[in-house]
């Protein structure tokens, strides 16, 4: 599975480098993120409970994505390093990537994650609890018919998304993103956010 995903990995970073850009929308007004309740294999709980306080990015997707998911995640790991040297420490967003597809995922969606940048959290839960949280993100996905075998295809959007540390939705992202210039709209939404709550 490393191998695969370091092919992954390389491939991201060149086509990053080739179509990077940033396309960040600020909420006119932001949306409460409503309760859910998700988790890793290991039991560690994810819910409402953990947007507050701290700036979250929210990505849905599914372990054996063969594109979007590596992209935007390598993507994200790079956006996050920029974004640590504009921003205070406890300011840096936690990255969480939401398993559409538990049935499959559950217990390595925490362990594929990590690969990608050892803070990273990866969880997954009931359908209920994920449709939930989808809704309020206003994201989406679809689990394909299954074929002879029993294999199926997800689809689902790409779009990450900010919450600030009251939970509540504050921007989207759709990738391929710049790493600085995303590091860059990630600081001014904090400002702006302080001056707001100033």
């Amino acid at each position: 599975m490393r191998s695969a995903l370091f092919a992954i990995s390389f491939w991201v970073v060149s086509v990053m480098c080739a179509v990077a850009q940033v396309q960040g929308v600020e909420l006119d007004t932001p949306e409460p993120i409503p309760e859910f309740l998700l988790s890793s294999a290991d039991g560690q709980v994810f819910s409402h409970d953990d947007l507050k306080g701290s700036w979250s990015i929210i990505m849905f997707g599914f372990n054996s994505c063969p594109d979007v998911c590596p992209f935007t995640l390598g993507n994200l790991e790079h956006a996050i390093s920029e974004t640590a040297l504009r921003v205070r420490p406890e300011s840096l967003p936690k990255v969480v990537f939401v398993s559409v597809d538990p049935d499959r995922d559950a217990a390595g969606v925490d362990e594929y994650a990590k690969y990608f940048h050892p803070k990273f959290r990866g969880v997954s839960g009931a359908r209920d609890q994920i449709d939930r949280l989808i809704e309020a993100t206003d994201s989406f996905y679809r689990l394909m018919p299954p074929d002879s075998t029993g294999y199926y295809e997800v689809q689902h959007s790409s779009a990450v998304s900010v919450v600030d540390p009251e939970g509540n939705l504050r921007a989207k992202l759709q990738p391929p993103f710049d790493a600085g210039l995303t590091a860059e709209f990630l600081a001014r939404l904090q400002i702006a956010y302080r001056k707001e709550k100033s």
